[in-house]
C-alpha cells in the first residue's frame, strides 16, 4: 500500500459495545442488532480488530496513542510540558515523504488543545469550526460543541477532493457526545436504544455511509488507507460488561483500503499505540522510528497486551487477563469472563514474563518522559520499539 493516501477517523465514544458485530454476546436475542449498521457491513470488507483497547479514557489521551504511539499513564501526556519536545510521529514523517498534513474538527479553532498538538506533530493545515462557517455560514452548528458530523464529513470530503496526493488527514467526530442531540430533521429517524447515545451513535454511523457512498469512486478514495478508532468508550453502556474493566476500554478499530487484499479479522489484543506503527508497515516505511506500538503486521508478542492508567493503578488487558500493577507488583489478575472481579488469580497465573515487560515499559516512559527523548538512539534498552 506504498505511497497510499491516509485517512485516520477518531470517533467520539464509538464503543465495541455499539456494534452487534463486535459483540455479539451483548446482543443475543436482541430485537435491536446494533446501532451502527453501515459499520457492521464496512468490517466484512475491512481488516477489522475485534479486540482493539483504548489507552485511556478522555478525548486528549487518544491523539499521542494515535499520531504517536505514545500513551497517557497518570497524567494525559499532551498536557505534560516534556510533550513539547522534538519528535518524528506519523503526521511528520509521512510529511517528509512528501505528504500534504491536516487535521479536522468541528469545534472552534484551538478546542481542547487539538489544534496545538496536531502541530506539534507535523500538521499543517488545520480546518474548525470557523472555518466551515466560512464556506457554508453559522446555520450547522450543533449548539454545544461544533458543526454536526454529516456536515462537517461532507466538507472534509470537499477538501480532500482538492488535495494534493498523496495526503495524511484525520477527523476527529463530535456529534456522539453528552448532551446526545442529532439534528432536527433526523429526529424519529434512528433508534433510541438502551443509552440515550445510541440514536447519535445511529446518525453518525449514516453520515459515514453517506460519505462513502458520495466519494467511493473518487480516485483519491480508492488510493487511500482508511482507519477507524474510537479515543475511548461512552460514558453511557448498557452492559455491565462495559462498566468494569477490560469492556470500559473496548473501542471501535479497523482498517480499510479500497481494491486491496487488506480484509481478515484480528481476535488478538490490540491498542491504540498500535497504529502508528501498523500504518507505517503498511506504508512500506524503512526509517527509524521510536514507538510503545507495534507493527501488528510484522511483529508478533508472545502474550499481547494493551496499557491503561485506571483507578491508582497500572493496568493492562491480555488475550485472557486483566492484570492491574500497583508500581510494585501485581495486585490483581482477573479472567476477562470475570467481570465483577470476583476471582483475583494472583500467584495462581504464572505472568513473571509479563510483569516485567510491564515493569520496562513503565521505566521506558518515565525515562523518556523526565528526558524529553522521543527518537530512535543507537545503543539503548528500553521497551518502546526502537526501528
Amino acid at each position: 500500500l506504498k505511497g497510499r493516501n491516509v485517512v485516520i477517523f477518531i470517533m467520539e465514544s464509538f464503543s465495541a459495545e455499539h456494534s452487534a458485530r463486535l459483540r455479539p454476546d451483548l446482543y443475543e436475542g436482541a430485537e435491536q442488532q446494533g446501532y451502527t449498521p453501515f459499520f457492521d457491513s464496512l468490517m466484512q470488507r475491512s481488516y477489522t480488530f475485534y479486540n482493539m483497547y483504548a489507552n485511556g479514557k478522555r478525548s486528549i489521551q487518544a491523539l499521542p496513542s494515535v499520531w504517536s504511539s505514545i500513551p497517557s499513564f497518570k497524567s494525559p501526556f499532551v498536557l505534560m510540558p516534556q510533550s513539547l519536545a522534538e519528535m518524528r510521529p506519523l503526521p511528520a514523517m509521512l510529511k517528509e515523504q512528501g505528504y500534504e498534513t491536516m487535521f479536522f474538527c468541528g469545534s472552534d479553532h484551538g478546542s481542547m488543545g487539538f489544534g496545538a498538538y496536531a502541530r506539534q506533530t507535523g500538521i499543517e493545515k488545520l480546518f474548525s469550526r470557523e472555518d466551515y462557517e466560512a464556506r457554508h455560514g453559522s446555520g450547522d452548528f450543533d449548539g454545544y460543541w461544533g458543526i454536526w458530523d454529516e456536515k462537517f464529513l461532507n466538507y472534509m470530503g470537499e477538501e480532500l477532493s482538492q488535495a494534493k496526493q498523496p495526503f495524511f488527514s484525520t477527523m476527529f467526530t463530535l456529534t456522539s457526545h453528552h448532551p446526545f442531540v442529532i439534528p432536527s430533521e433526523y429526529e424519529g429517524k434512528y433508534p433510541k436504544g438502551l443509552t440515550p447515545n445510541h440514536q447519535c451513535v445511529g446518525y453518525v454511523d449514516d453520515a459515514f455511509r453517506k460519505f462513502f457512498e458520495r466519494h467511493c469512486d473518487d480516485e483519491w478514495f480508492r488510493n487511500t488507507i482508511f482507519v477507524f478508532v474510537a479515543d475511548h468508550v461512552s460514558s453511557e453502556k448498557f452492559s455491565e460488561k462495559c462498566r468494569r474493566s477490560p469492556g470500559d476500554y473496548h473501542i471501535f478499530g479497523l482498517i480499510y483500503a479500497p481494491e486491496s487484499d487488506l480484509v481478515g479479522e484480528h481476535r488478538g489484543v490490540v491498542s491504540q499505540i498500535d497504529i502508528m506503527p501498523t500504518l507505517l508497515g503498511l506504508l512500506g516505511n524503512e526509517k527509524p522510528y521510536f514507538a510503545f506500538g507495534r507493527d501488528l503486521f510484522q511483529e508478533s508478542v508472545e502474550q499481547p497486551f494493551a496499557p491503561m492508567y485506571d483507578n491508582n493503578a497500572f493496568q493492562i488487558v491480555m488475550d485472557d487477563y486483566l492484570v492491574r500493577f500497583d508500581e510494585k507488583q501485581i495486585i490483581g489478575v482477573y479472567a476477562l469472563d470475570d467481570t465483577f472481579h470476583e476471582r483475583n488469580l494472583v500467584g495462581k497465573v504464572d505472568l513473571s514474563s509479563v510483569e516485567m515487560r510491564l515493569k520496562a515499559l513503565i521505566q521506558s516512559y518515565y525515562s523518556r518522559v523526565e528526558n524529553k527523548d522521543y527518537d530512535v538512539r543507537d545503543s539503548v534498552s528500553t521497551a518502546a520499539t526502537q526501528r
